[in-house]
């Protein structure tokens, strides 16, 4: 079977009631951190997707009344005419690139607490929490929603789809998932207490939903395609609600049903009180990890339905398409590592699929209300603000200039390649080690991250496609040896290491371990790169606050040893709560038999001996056979120092610049590292590379104009 044979399937057109999508790809609804304010990099985005070939392109979710904002999230708002205006220009990005442009409407049960409007309505979140009197996390005082409550929110929804239909959205989708939006408190036992006709059976507790999809179908009339974002199961304990949810083998093929006339599509996810089950990370699940949730639902509906599920390989696209268990392949963290995956496969190019690593950095920046990043694209969010085009490289002004890259971890990498691919006359990508990727090596070989291998897998294959690339591996350098190399330009990308006896950040002093321990204590790429024998008894102590504390402790738990992770952080891995890993974490650890110590410092009390201390209990003392510190991380940046005193060697040695990238710098996430390996390369022809160009910024300008939102405008220069 050809190629184009084997995934044709993924291009066939597809009805949507009145519209037709042109293939299967779903780019599904996901918050971006720009919100409906700054719409130029919210168009950029979204475009870039409909360029790279999706052929449904979907905003985010969009609270629909000022009660509702989520402010310090920026979120997607759908007030006021002026949010027609700017999601106008969102729909519009998307459809000039042939794509079918969403919204998702999402009136909230219980949340916008830090609403910006602030106020009391009757129907506000502070007092009226959800359809019922039941306690929901977040709220305030508790009011049962009454029955001019619930006729104003139905209205609010209405008027809300023809403010999408304004704004010249064709589909529109209703949020009735993640346990979040009144619609699924409605029909969810767990939060629908009531006992009039809205409550008790599946029917009274679908009614809200059909009322009002029935008026907001009235309002917009036949041209614009409606559908549900439907949560098929609320999953059991302690990730769900267990029996007082909704499941796929209970209520929702009923519920289906008796609402498949009212809709032109489905999008079907998973979830209760926590929606991280839905964009589980891959260190707990695989592709199509929903398969169990939404297999067969198809059978109850006579539309076209949507699945997610971590979905990156088109061979298992093209699998479920042709098993029935979907209609289109949604997708968000896939088009966000590659935009043009699309493309890639409609043209053969299947190799350069940036595949998403399902490492949950771009939900953390969600999370941490920030704008998206992506560890794997480092131009995901930069469309607009940068002009950033993930498949577009312009050659460099100074091309003709040899550029030798010292460090082949991920800022190296990145950097090697982009100059490359900006044709620079010479790139030689140099390491000590044996492979390129510097720690991702072994940090992939911590349990559930091997998924990480990718951001090698892909740079390598790209490097090797680059014939003015040279790697060159099992090459020692020193700063002397740089400056004879030849090259006019030199990028020192060395990395960094965890320290021995790091500094405590609680009181910015050292831990004190070594000196007390010596041999004993053990450094993360000891017990991982390095795989130096480790006693039984282990004492993990972290004060990195994400993945290498939990993932050391978890392989050391998972190979027959007794481990204590102590921190002195509230929380095991605190960065986990933004990547949403953190419950999955807890309990993985827990059902190992690690023994979790949070707020607690550890400090000497004998040659094998730790004192555990917390202000919440009594100390305790710990025999360990090995200590392992996950603490500071230094920078490797002895050859670029080294190039630095010499200077003045640089003219006659016929080198232009020096610069470092990645963990040189500053010790950061691996997304940073791979950003600022990029940006150097992106700007390398700029007057200072060094320095990041001005990027566009969304703000209001008092008497600016459209010309002070371009990359140049005056407004954006530094005045000194």
């Amino acid at each position: 079977m050809s190629l184009s044979e084997r995934y044709s399937v993924l291009f066939e057109s597809v009805q949507l009631g009145p519209k037709t999508a042109k293939n299967r790809f779903w780019a599904t609804p996901h918050a971006i951190g720009f919100g409906s304010d700054s719409s130029g990099s919210a168009a950029g985005y979204r475009g870039t997707r409909a360029a790279g070939g999706w052929g449904v392109v979907f905003t985010e979710a969009t609270t629909i009344a000022p009660e509702m904002d989520k402010t310090p999230h920026r979120m997607s708002r759908l007030w006021d005419e002026g949010d027609v205006r700017n999601l106008a220009h969102v729909a519009s990005a998307i459809q000039e690139h042939g794509a079918l442009a969403g919204i998702e409407l999402e009136y909230n049960a219980a949340v916008g607490v830090m609403s910006e409007g602030r106020g009391l309505t009757p129907r506000s979140p502070v007092s009226t929490p959800g359809e019922s009197a039941l306690a929901v996390p977040y709220a305030g005082g508790l009011i049962e929603l009454d029955h001019d409550g619930i006729e104003e929110i139905k209205q609010i929804y209405v008027s809300a789809a023809l403010r999408a239909k304004d704004a010249g959205f064709d589909l529109i989708t209703f949020h009735c998932g993640h346990a979040a939006s009144i619609l699924a408190h409605f029909l969810i036992p767990y939060y629908n207490t009531r006992t009039d006709e809205y409550g008790g059976s599946l029917e009274n507790r679908s009614r809200f939903a059909r009322e009002m999809l029935q008026a907001a179908r009235e309002a917009v009339g036949p041209d614009i395609a409606i559908g549900l974002r439907l949560g098929v199961d609320t999953l059991d304990g302690p990730f769900g609600l267990g029996d007082r949810g909704i499941r796929s083998g209970g209520d929702t093929p009923l519920f289906i049903e008796h609402m498949d006339d009212l809709v032109d599509y489905w999008d079907f996810v998973i979830g209760g009180f926590d929606w991280a089950q839905d964009a589980q990370s891959s260190r707990t699940v695989g592709e199509n990890f929903e398969k169990p949730y939404v297999d067969g639902l198809k059978r109850y509906t006579k539309k076209p339905v949507v699945n997610v599920g971590r979905l990156n390989s088109p061979d298992t696209m093209v699998d479920i398409i042709q098993a029935g268990q979907c209609d289109f392949i949604g997708a968000a963290r896939a088009g966000i590592a590659d935009p043009f995956l699309p493309e890639k496969v409609r043209t053969g190019n299947i190799e350069d699929i940036r595949e998403c690593i399902g490492c949950n950095f771009c939900v953390s920046r969600d999370i941490g209300t920030a704008p998206i990043a992506c560890t794997q694209n480092a131009t995901t969010g930069e469309e607009f603000r940068r002009g950033w085009k993930p498949e577009v490289y312009l050659q460099a002004k100074n091309h003709e200039n040899d550029v030798l890259v010292i460090g082949a971890g991920a800022a190296g990498m990145e950097c090697a390649m982009v100059l490359g691919k900006r044709g620079m006359r010479n790139v030689h990508l140099v390491d000590s080690a044996s492979a390129i990727g510097g720690s991702i090596n072994w940090v992939s070989k911590l349990p559930g991250r091997h998924e990480w291998r990718r951001l090698i897998e892909y740079r390598e294959h790209q490097l090797s496609k680059l014939s003015n690339v040279e790697v060159i591996l099992d090459t020692e350098f020193t700063a002397e040896e740089a400056l004879d190399y030849g090259a006019g330009i030199v990028i020192v990308a060395t990395g960094s290491h965890y320290t021995r006896n790091g500094i405590d950040p609680q009181n910015r002093l050292p831990f004190g371990l070594e000196p007390a321990f010596g041999d004993k204590l053990l450094t993360p790429e000891q017990v991982v790169r390095d795989e130096v024998p480790v006693g039984r008894r282990v004492l993990v102590v972290d004060s990195d606050g994400y993945f290498m504390g939990p993932g050391i402790a978890e392989l050391l738990a998972k190979n027959g040893h007794e481990v204590v992770l102590a921190t002195k952080g509230e929380h095991i891995g605190e960065y986990q709560r933004y990547t949403r890993e953190i419950t999955h974490t807890i309990n993985d650890l827990l059902g190992l038999g690690v023994k979790l110590r949070t707020e607690t410092a550890v400090t000497a009390a004998g040659p094998s001996t730790a004192l555990l201390t917390s202000p919440y209990r009594e100390p305790e003392q710990f025999e360990f056979d090995n200590i392992v510190l996950v603490g500071t991380r230094s920078s490797d940046n002895s050859i670029f120092q080294g190039l630095l005193q010499r200077r003045g060697d640089w003219e006659e040695n016929e080198i232009s610049a020096v610069h470092r990238i990645g963990d040189c710098v500053r010790p950061n996430f691996i997304a940073d590292a791979i950003f600022s390996g990029h940006r150097l390369a992106r700007e390398i022809d700029s007057p200072n590379p060094a320095q990041s160009l001005p990027f566009i910024r969304e703000r209001r300008i008092i008497g600016g104009s459209d010309a002070d939102f371009e990359l140049g405008a005056r407004a954006l220069l530094p005045l000194y």
